[in-house]
């Protein structure tokens, strides 16, 4: 299953979700996979500007998941 996330910048990338936890959703995109808390992401997709993104959060947004062809 995949989701669309957008950051507070306005910036777009789609993930596909690997796993969930009562908490916690792991996403992968081509070049990396990242957790983020449940809390933090709205049900449009939304990234919270209180989350701060580590490098593996960016690199979603450089190589956003494409299924293979």
């Amino acid at each position: 299953m995949t989701m669309k996330l957008t950051s507070r910048t306005g910036s777009e990338t789609t993930v596909m979700i690997v796993r969930e936890t009562a908490k916690a959703i792991l996403v992968k995109g081509n070049a990396s996979e990242a957790w983020f808390p449940k809390r933090a992401i709205d049900a449009d997709g939304r990234i919270a500007d209180w989350f701060q993104f580590d490098l593996v959060h960016s690199f979603l947004f450089h190589a956003p998941y494409r299924p293979a062809a």
